[in-house]
């Protein structure tokens, strides 16, 4: 495939620009929705106010007014974000009567509960009289933002992509955000085996101060060292990015990527391992920086090179972290170099119906992450790791194996088992815990609702500086520039 020259826009992209949409501040977040024509079982329940306010970055409160000809004793919000396959609710705190007044606060300000500007939160209400009426509302949408900032937002002509951003003189660099857009799906569908067609909200921040306040709880240790600069939400099919930063376009390219990557692999996005995910973001990448090769090469050349299969979550410092970057795109190009790309798109469908990563590479690849690694470092010069039950003896369990020993099955909002099923006991639903911050080094969130670290504004430090070794150089381009999509024999054998 012919890579993109760093920059390059693809021609023809200008024309599928979507006239811009200008969105007045955030009547966009503070909506008064007013309820649409709503069914009940009793005509003469109703609700006559109704709206929801974002309360940034702690909750999303909704309140309503309601009335009826018999005391009115309960109206709950069922909530379910866009992107989850699972609906909660919450009693709004009244006092029976026939006229009700009362809200509902949803925390957002915990692990658990997270949710990222850009979110679209569907809602709907159900109120309950005394003589046992019933009134149900349709579903409505809240978009979730910064309340505090004025949004403006442009749309691709499809309306696939949107891109919010606030300021003055900065609709030029939402523009440069959705081309980057754009161009890393037309280049990476293929790739990827998909043509999305839900909606992705890219929120594009101005400087720094902004984003951090909406952009999830992380340890203060990772924070000294490294800025965000970009951030993804595949179940929320949302992207936080700081559009301010000369690297913009491969910020938006690298997470882009992560939202087509969790959407190439389905239900089998959570066995996909941070090497591979990294990986494909970096190989989407259409403005790549020579920060991960530069990297890899310091890592093998300090030997902290880890095995392939120890790289299921990126942790330790930031520079073990951005090792891992260099290690999963390097792999992901040996792989497309080796085998062709149309086998990377027969891997992401593996792994839809694939319990683990080395069952995804067995079915594509005819072997598991230790063979690859294997053939990896043999194309690079390099001798195999020991097996991987040897190499368990001297370094431990993998990181995966270690924190799913360790952590417990954090509790969560309550689920709904059916919209329409008589009420549970009065309350308010319980807050769920703190989950304890998973996967720390993956630049994008994970599916399970607590959100990672994003990890792009590198302090590179001494990793800069390592340089290039001549040996390693060459074996990098001997075995890219030889693949030819075959299962000939790779480079550097």
């Amino acid at each position: 495939m012919s890579r993109p020259s760093p920059g390059r826009v693809i021609a023809g992209l200008a024309s599928k620009r979507a006239a811009v949409a200008l969105v007045a501040s955030l009547a966009l977040a503070s909506l008064l929705a007013l309820v649409p024509a709503a069914f009940a079982e009793g005509d003469d329940l109703e609700i006559v106010s109704n709206n929801v306010v974002s309360d940034f970055p702690e909750s999303v409160i909704f309140r309503v007014t309601a009335t009826g000809p018999d005391p009115v004793e309960e109206i709950r919000v069922f909530l379910r974000p866009l992107g989850s396959d699972r609906s909660t609710y919450g009693y709004l705190d009244i006092q029976s009567g026939t006229e009700v007044s009362g809200e509902y606060v949803m925390p957002i300000d915990s692990a658990a509960t997270y949710t990222p500007p850009g979110s679209l939160i569907e809602y709907s209400y159900e109120v309950r009289d005394s003589a046992g009426r019933v009134l149900r509302t349709e579903d409505q949408e809240f978009l979730y933002m910064d309340e505090s900032l004025e949004w403006e937002s442009i749309s691709d002509e499809s309306g696939l992509v949107t891109v919010y951003y606030y300021g003055d003189f900065v609709e030029k660099r939402a523009q440069t955000v959705l081309d980057a857009s754009l161009e890393t799906m037309e280049k990476m569908g293929d790739v990827l085996g998909i043509r999305p067609a839900e909606p992705i909200r890219i929120v594009s921040y101005s400087n720094y101060r902004d984003m951090a306040r909406g952009l999830p709880f992380r340890s203060q240790a990772v924070r000294e060292d490294l800025q965000t600069e970009g951030m993804a939400f595949p179940d929320k099919r949302v992207i936080m990015v700081l559009a301010s930063e000369a690297n913009v376009t491969g910020v938006v390219s690298h997470e882009f990527t992560h939202i087509l990557v969790a959407e190439a692999a389905g239900q089998g996005y959570a066995a996909v391992p941070a090497w591979l995910n990294e990986g494909l973001a970096e190989y989407g990448n259409i403005d790549q920086t020579p920060q991960y090769d530069l990297a890899l090469r310091y890592a093998i050349f300090t030997r902290r090179l880890k095995p392939l299969w120890y790289l299921q979550t990126l942790g330790g410092d930031p520079e073990d972290i951005t090792i891992g970057y260099g290690h999963g795109k390097s792999v992901v190009e040996y792989l497309a170099a080796r085998y062709g790309e149309a086998k990377l798109a027969e891997l992401m469908a593996a792994f839809r119906t694939s319990l683990s990563a080395d069952e995804a590479l067995r079915r594509t690849y005819g072997f598991d992450q230790y063979g690859l690694d294997s053939e990896w470092r043999e194309a690079l010069g390099l001798d195999p790791f020991p097996p991987p039950g040897d190499l368990r003896d001297q370094l431990g369990p993998p990181s995966g194996e270690e924190e799913a020993s360790e952590q417990a099955p954090a509790p969560g909002p309550t689920p709904l088992p059916d919209a329409t099923a008589a009420p549970q006991p009065s309350g308010v639903l319980p807050a769920a815990e703190e989950e304890r911050e998973r996967r720390r080094g993956s630049c994008n969130a994970s599916t399970g609702g607590a959100a990672d670290l994003a990890v792009l504004g590198l302090l590179a430090g001494p990793l800069l500086a390592a340089g290039a070794r001549g040996r390693m150089g060459s074996s990098l381009r001997r075995w890219r520039a030889r693949g030819t999509g075959t299962r000939g024999d790779p480079g550097g054998r």
